[in-house]
């Protein structure tokens, strides 16, 4: 029992890690559109 614990603890903490990853990703991806976007209007 204490095993299913442990691991649904684990899982519990990925989870956590999983959103970080996830909510990382899209702000650079929006850092990144946004660098396009300034590149593009500075290129003339």
């Amino acid at each position: 029992m204490n095993e299913e614990k442990d691991m649904a603890d684990a899982r519990a903490v990925l989870a956590g890690y999983r959103a970080s990853i996830d909510n990382i990703d899209a702000a650079l991806i929006h850092m990144l559109a946004e660098r396009f976007r300034c590149t593009k209007r500075s290129a003339c």
